[in-house]
């Protein structure tokens, strides 16, 4: 059963490398070379595991060590593709080379063991051989922890961000993939365990409960990472700005630094009120920092001042918060009463039902239903 179990993983990791690899959508070409580069990895693992399992092979030999490169190429790799998520257009830099050192020394020290002639194996070298894997399992687990809490902590900080330049997170938002870094975890903690307590081999039991588990791991990053959706990245120009912002956002001294004074931040925020009241950019549902600051003949960086300093409050906040005004007024209009909540939540802007009902309830500290309800009972008693 365990091994029945095993097949379906690697199968169902091998198509899923290939219709990531394919990418029949043309999204983020670069991000699923990557990911699938990763799920590739998680394949061989697994193969090389299968082949170790079955009659195929009675004893270890060169192609299991070579296989078993993977373990120490898989991280980083996954680490590549959740930072390739993030910064679509980031390029490979020297130092990247570094984060596959590992894996390359191993390779070099397999190659150096094919020109040595090594005599038998004795009882002593078989009981070291078991020993270094386990110290290599070990150091796999290890690299793989670390990685996927220096991924969640990328995926974090690219979250937080998102407040500060868009409207609408839901159509970037990466909260799909800090779900993958964790099940990467669990699967990896589980895998941990059994190889430190040699569950599988002592528990048939708990061997067929972690296949099954390390299967439904599979379609579970299968499930989101065929779902993903293409992330618009950021121009030159852009992303030199949002870096100034970012910086300013978390630098406490930077934040007390006036880019504007006062006088002028009062006359450029009566500007910016007059703009919104009357033109209504918050009404585009792709509107973002770059787009409204090009509006007011502004740069970016001076708009997010403007919003953070005159209003207390970022650009999220900022563009929902007239939304939500414009979705009251709508909702109290008897002109607009063909249209129901979520067509509402469309007209002002939003493109996400979830965002408008909780953005709505934040601000009103009342749902829409309640909110209409009210405002029905209001009218009917006038």
């Amino acid at each position: 059963m365990d091994q029945l179990f095993s097949f379906f993983v690697a199968g169902t990791t091998l198509l899923l490398a290939f219709l990531i690899f394919a990418n029949i959508n043309q999204l983020n070409s670069r991000v699923n070379r990557w990911f699938g580069f990763f799920i590739l990895c998680i394949f061989l693992i697994q193969f090389n595991d299968l082949l170790e399992k079955t009659e195929f092979m009675k004893t270890r030999m060169l192609i299991n060590d070579f296989l078993g490169l993977t373990d120490f190429i898989v991280a980083p790799v996954f680490y590549f593709s959740v930072i390739y998520f993030i910064q679509p257009n980031r390029k490979w830099r020297i130092k990247d080379n570094f984060h596959f050192a590992f894996a390359f020394i191993i390779f070099l020290l397999l190659l150096l063991s094919l020109l040595v002639d090594a005599p038998a194996p004795t009882a002593a070298d078989k009981k070291n051989a078991v020993l270094i894997i386990t110290v290599f399992n070990l150091i796999f687990c290890l690299q793989v922890i670390l990685y996927c809490i220096a991924a969640y902590r990328e995926i974090t900080f690219y979250q937080k961000n998102l407040f500060l330049y868009t409207s609408n997170v839901s159509a970037i938002n990466l909260a799909w993939l800090q779900k993958v870094v964790v099940c990467v975890l669990i699967i990896t903690g589980l895998w941990l365990m059994d190889n430190f307590f040699k569950l599988a081999k002592t528990n048939s039991s708990f061997d067929h409960f972690a296949s099954l588990f390390y299967l439904i791991g599979v379609f579970f990053i299968a499930y989101y990472s065929l779902k993903q959706k293409e992330i618009p990245s950021l121009n030159q120009q852009e992303k030199k700005e949002m870096d100034v912002i970012i910086l300013e956002n978390f630098n406490v001294e930077s934040n007390e630094k006036k880019l504007i004074s006062d006088i002028n931040l009062q006359e450029m925020k009566s500007v910016l009120i007059e703009v919104m009241n009357n033109q209504k950019p918050f009404l585009n549902p792709e509107l973002s920092l770059f787009k409204l600051a090009l509006q007011l003949n502004i740069s970016s960086h001076q708009l997010s001042y403007i919003i953070n300093k005159g209003f207390n409050e970022n650009f999220y906040q900022f563009i929902n918060r007239y939304r939500i005004e414009e979705a009251k007024k709508l909702i109290q209009d008897p002109k607009m009463q063909h249209l129901n909540l979520i067509g509402i939540a469309f007209e002002v802007g939003f493109n996400s039902k979830t965002v408008f009902y909780t953005t709505f309830k934040k601000n009103t500290n009342q749902t829409p239903s309640e909110f209409k309800k009210e405002n029905v009972a209001l009218a009917q008693i006038l």
